[in-house]
């Protein structure tokens, strides 16, 4: 490859299996809804809405705004304000996805894969030979990490994220509907989708 080309990278999600998702269950979808409506209604043009967000480059505010819609990333105060965010509001449908989260979580779930740490930023993905509880996934992966002395991951997005080692350690994490607002910033609790994200050429 020529040095002064341009190197592509290209998103992998490990995670994108559907059967790792609790049907009709979406995180925070009731704040995020919330943030598309006010965006569509606020009758501004784009390049309005960027320059009073604080940005002189439309294509880096674009590139922002998807991980603010899907509460990947930080937001600036200075967007929900161009879009007429109510922050009130907002605080009270983070309550209803509180409930809708306590309903989900509560859902029997079943998989049927699980991902494998390689390396830092390195995954792979160990396959159960079908759809199995989650109490059968926990036990299989502990048998594969033990084996292959890797850390492995069964993850179920917006719901929690089970991390196995390889002396047998098992550690539940919870993606909780959270919200942190600090004077310029609102940042959601991350729904764990992004485990399993790789970067390659």
């Amino acid at each position: 490859m020529d040095k002064n080309q341009e190197i592509s990278f290209q998103h992998l999600n490990l995670f994108g299996n559907s059967v790792n998702k609790v049907e009709d269950y979406v995180y925070c979808r009731h704040v995020k809804d919330y943030l598309l409506s006010q965006h569509q209604k606020s009758g501004k043009d784009l390049k309005d809405i960027a320059v009073a967000s604080g940005y002189t480059k439309l294509d880096k505010f674009k590139r922002h705004l998807e991980g603010w819609q899907n509460l990947a990333s930080p937001i600036p105060k200075k967007y929900l304000q161009a879009i007429n965010v109510d922050l009130d509001t907002l605080l009270s449908l983070l309550e209803l996805d509180k409930a809708d989260y306590e309903v989900a979580i509560k859902i029997p779930r079943k998989t049927s894969v699980c991902t494998v740490r390689l390396l830092p930023g390195v995954y792979s993905t160990y396959s159960f030979g079908g759809m199995v509880s989650e109490e059968e996934a926990i036990e299989l992966a502990k048998g594969y990490s033990k084996k292959n002395k890797s850390n492995c991951i069964i993850n179920s997005p917006g719901i929690f994220n089970i991390q196995i080692y390889p002396d047998g350690k098992v550690l539940k994490s919870y993606c909780h509907p959270s919200i942190n607002i600090t004077k310029e910033w609102v940042q959601f609790e991350l729904d764990g989708s992004s485990i399993g994200f790789m970067r390659i050429k």
